[in-house]
């Protein structure tokens, strides 16, 4: 079937160069790669845009697929365009993949492949392949499409065409979920950003594949021997959701088809979910560290996904005060608490100010003594420094600190109302 020709992909795609898919057939077959094609979102958003001129498509970077090595082609293409024009920004030989720069423009570049899944969630094994054999591989119908350049052709073995006709995203076979669970966190971002809905088989699929929890590893398990799906993989796909446009439609349709129970249950059934990572993105925390906190073991769970050493530190620090708070609450001696008692005990248990917005946004009871600590008491300094007591004839020393800290108390309690 043919679709676009080159100059109307490349005006349709205004980021894309001029005569820059005709550089990059003709360089394919000066190496004598047999099939070179445009796949991915690009593909999908050229045959949305087809059908509603309304579509707007966002465009990130090209992927091709080519039959043949992408190391000879992209040698092939540095020769063509020099090095002012090409820059290659990564090359993974494990994968068969390279990532260049053109003109300014992303271009993404993998040989055709197959992948087997040895153990479902890890990482798969590759060989080299076909463009048609490579298809099968992706995640949905819908991204499963190629647009062949030697005759424009487009390549559509899993009916994405009609997918798109009726905004339908549906696995590719019955062991998707099963071989990579992270296609349940795409899912659900695609449908939120393409406007679409599962079907119903990708649905029954989703729920039975949990229940039955095929994986070797378990979420109460030892979070180093999670595989890299349930682990690694998984915070790259929840990372892309919360960070995307549409990320609360994205984390609605999550709950709704029951994926968050690949990353926790508690997460799965909580109602307010949203209303939380939505407060504290506004505080300038990142979306994945306050979702990992809602969950039932964040310490464990920010392991297992391998968060960086600033966001354990804060929700590390999150617990202790969390922890701290349940102890206070045993008995009713905090009601009568002046403030200078409040502020002494909230930053003896020294956690980062992250950490309290994080313990804010749970709806803690003691929340208000917790935001009138961060945005009131923490600011009010001691109205005499420890020059002025030198000055008056004290002693240098642990005393002037004393005194310094109690005139700080006494002009907190002086300034606050409850």
């Amino acid at each position: 079937m043919e679709l676009f020709d080159k100059s109307t992909i490349e005006k349709e795609i205004k980021e894309l160069p001029s005569g820059i898919l005709t550089i990059l057939f003709d360089a394919a077959v000066s190496v004598n790669i047999t099939s070179i094609a445009i796949v991915g979102g690009v593909v999908r958003d050229l045959i949305t845009k087809s059908k509603n001129q309304n579509y707007k498509i966002i465009f990130n970077d090209l992927d091709l697929i080519i039959e043949g090595e992408t190391s000879t082609y992209v040698e092939e293409l540095q020769k063509v365009l020099g090095a002012e024009r090409i820059k290659v920004i990564r090359n993974n030989k494990t994968y068969k993949t390279s990532e260049v720069i053109i003109d300014g423009t992303k271009v993404d570049i993998a040989s055709a492949r197959e992948e087997t899944y040895p153990i479902p969630g890890e990482n798969p094994i590759v060989e080299l392949s076909t463009i048609k054999k490579d298809l099968p591989r992706r995640d949905f119908n819908i991204n499963a499409m190629a647009i062949e350049l030697k005759n424009n052709r487009l390549i559509d073995l899993f009916s994405g065409l009609d997918a798109i006709e009726n905004k339908k995203i549906d696995f590719l076979h019955q062991s998707s979920v099963l071989e990579d669970p992270t296609r349940i966190i795409r899912s659900s971002r695609y449908s939120a950003k393409l406007d679409f809905h599962l079907s119903d088989q990708a649905l029954k699929q989703i729920k039975d594949t949990i229940d039955i929890w095929p994986w070797n590893w378990h979420i109460e398990d030892n979070t180093d021997l999670a595989p890299s799906a349930l682990s690694i993989r998984l915070k790259m796909e929840l990372e892309l959701l919360l960070k995307s446009k549409y990320w609360k439609n994205a984390l609605k349709n999550l709950q709704t088809c029951e994926g968050l129970k690949i990353v926790d249950s508690k997460l799965q059934y909580d109602t307010r979910l949203i209303e939380k990572i939505f407060i504290a993105k506004k505080s300038n925390i990142e979306p994945l560290t306050a979702l990992v906190y809602e969950s039932n073991n964040p310490i464990s769970l920010a392991n297992r996904l391998h968060l960086n050493q600033q966001q354990k530190e804060i929700i590390e620090g999150a617990c202790r005060l969390n922890k701290s708070l349940r102890d206070i609450k045993t008995n009713d001696f905090y009601k009568n608490w002046p403030p200078s008692k409040w502020t002494t005990t909230l930053e003896e248990i020294n956690v980062n100010e992250s950490s309290f917005i994080l313990e804010i946004c749970r709806e803690n009871s003691l929340k208000e003594y917790l935001k009138s600590w961060l945005f009131n008491w923490k600011h009010i300094e001691s109205p005499i420094k420890g020059d002025d007591l030198i000055a008056k004839g004290w002693e240098p020393g642990e005393k002037i600190g004393i005194e310094i800290k109690r005139q700080r108390m006494k002009l907190i309690d002086e300034t606050t109302i409850f």
